[in-house]
């Protein structure tokens, strides 16, 4: 049993350094130049409408991950004008850890 609480313990502070990591890469790519983690407009969305959408999709990290990967435009709304880029320098781990920090985040609290 005490190997078993050390081994949680330990994994613990995982999920902070995770989020860490995430945000550092989301400014470094320039993700949240566009999106933001809670304004959502009709044609950029927020990562709460995002992790709203797609939540309990069992889809949502190949497809959210497709569209990091290979860009998109139109899926939000604003005619098509909204055009998201493709980001082919993030490596398959870097846009895993993006869609699992985006995935993870909870609905903004009602006003």
């Amino acid at each position: 049993m005490f190997r078993s609480v050390l081994f949680c313990l330990c994994l613990a502070p995982l999920g902070v350094f995770a989020q860490t990591d995430a945000v550092a890469l989301a400014k470094e790519k320039a993700c949240l130049g566009c999106h933001s983690i809670d304004q959502h407009t009709m044609s950029v969305p927020s990562y709460q409408k995002i992790a709203e959408k797609y939540r309990g999709d069992p889809a949502a990290v190949e497809y959210l991950s497709e569209k990091i990967r290979n860009g998109g435009k139109g899926v939000w709304g604003g005619g098509g004008r909204s055009l998201m880029p493709a980001f082919l320098n993030l490596s398959q781990s870097e846009i895993r850890l993006l869609v699992d920090w985006i995935l993870s985040m909870k609905e903004a609290p009602a006003s």
